[in-house]
């Protein structure tokens, strides 16, 4: 598989990065990338990369939707309990 040996050629990487905990985000990274091979391959993108960096902006782009969702939750009832106080 194209992607599998794409992730594989970016393990030097990740093993030369410093922390466990970096380590654990690059491979969820490449786990975003694993979860999306089927749109990456209907998207008939020649270069891989190009589809791997699409997953991961896509994973990026969710949790970012879902903190700010939870930011606003978080805002509001504050505001709310601002108002009850006054």
């Amino acid at each position: 598989m194209k992607l599998e040996s794409k992730i594989a050629k970016w393990k030097p990487f990740m093993k030369a990065l410093p922390s466990e905990r970096e380590k654990e985000a690059f491979e969820e990274l490449m786990n975003h990338c694993r979860r999306h091979t089927m749109a990456a391959g209907a998207s008939v993108r020649p270069i891989v990369s190009e589809a791997m960096f699409m997953s991961i902006l896509l994973a990026h782009e969710k949790e970012l939707r879902k903190i700010k969702a939870s930011l606003e939750k978080l805002i509001d009832t504050t505001n709310d309990e601002c108002s009850i106080q006054k």
